[in-house]
């Protein structure tokens, strides 16, 4: 297990971390859409993604589902909710 005894997230949820973890996803978003793309994510999909933290893979799957499909991303983390809801 990474991180510490307790389960937590090593490097923490801090305003600072959420950030560096979205310009990461920034960064990998044209590789993740071609990875989804190629495990058939389409059109009126359905999709949930759990540990979704601030929700920049469940954000860029509701562009691919469209309107027709749903996305519903869960995380335990209140901060990375919120910021996902922005």
């Amino acid at each position: 297990m990474t991180g510490t005894d307790s389960g937590d997230y090593f490097l923490g949820h801090s305003d600072a971390e959420i950030e560096r973890l979205a310009q990461q996803s920034a960064f990998y978003r044209d590789a993740t859409e071609a990875l989804l793309k190629s495990a058939g994510l389409g059109p009126g999909m359905r999709v949930l993604d759990i540990g979704s933290g601030a929700g920049d893979v469940s954000l860029l799957a509701a562009e691919m589902v469209g309107p027709s499909g749903a996305v519903l991303g869960i995380d335990r983390t209140v901060a990375g909710v919120a910021r996902g809801r922005d």
